[in-house]
């Protein structure tokens, strides 16, 4: 049984929106109803959280209207946000966590992740492909090997009981994390494994981001 919290609380103030960039519309719809479509329709999942800023909170509900569908209020922060969806969801076996400005997360990608979770917590990702350099300043320190280099992604998906003791301890411990995989890694002593995705699940920042994504959409 599987369950997803959808991140919605990012701000438009690199796409220079003046509003939460996931309420941005591309081809009809906005961009949180984007990434939550193929959960929606995949009967896998039981449950879908959608987890949003307060201010957006009335907006973003009149988005939804689907019985496997909820819509709540995060925190002020994204970790605080997936703690409260974390203790928010019903009765569920394995939880996907993914962020509300990928719009693009295709139903295949979250059919393999469905599959190797039941072996060990999972992270998307893709390679780096271009050179990647230590700078100071506007000079060049020293090359990476891109061949060990990679791109984290969302979603990422976990035994829900791990990842729920993880955050619980991250709470406890006032450590702060940018991603679900370092919690579950630091606070649990557990191995997070990757799983290669697709290019284009992009992550949206820039105006740049907004016409590839309305191409690929």
């Amino acid at each position: 049984m599987y369950s997803v919290i959808i991140l919605g609380g990012g701000s438009g103030e690199r796409m220079g929106l003046g509003y939460n960039k996931v309420l941005y519309k591309i081809k009809g719809l906005t961009v949180i109803e984007h990434a939550a479509k193929n959960f929606i329709h995949d009967e896998d999942f039981k449950e879908v959280l959608v987890v949003i800023n307060r201010d957006d909170y009335d907006q973003v509900k009149l988005l939804f209207n689907h019985p496997k569908v909820r819509v709540i209020k995060g925190g002020n922060t994204r970790q605080e946000s997936v703690y409260i969806g974390l203790n928010d969801l019903e009765d569920t076996s394995y939880v996907f966590i993914h962020d509300g400005a990928r719009p693009n997360i295709s139903a295949e990608s979250i059919a393999k992740i469905k599959e190797k979770v039941r072996e060990g917590s999972i992270t998307l990702f893709t390679k780096a492909n271009e050179s990647l350099v230590y700078h100071s300043g506007n000079q060049i320190d020293e090359y990476i090997n891109r061949d060990i280099i990679a791109m984290i992604k969302t979603p990422q998906a976990f035994l829900y009981s791990d990842i729920k003791e993880a955050y619980e301890l991250a709470k406890k411990n006032h450590h702060e994390y940018k991603d679900d995989a370092s919690v579950m890694i630091k606070e649990m002593g557990q191995k997070v494994f990757l799983l290669e995705g697709e290019e284009s699940n992009i992550k949206l920042t820039t105006q740049f981001d907004i016409k590839i994504m309305e191409e690929l959409l």
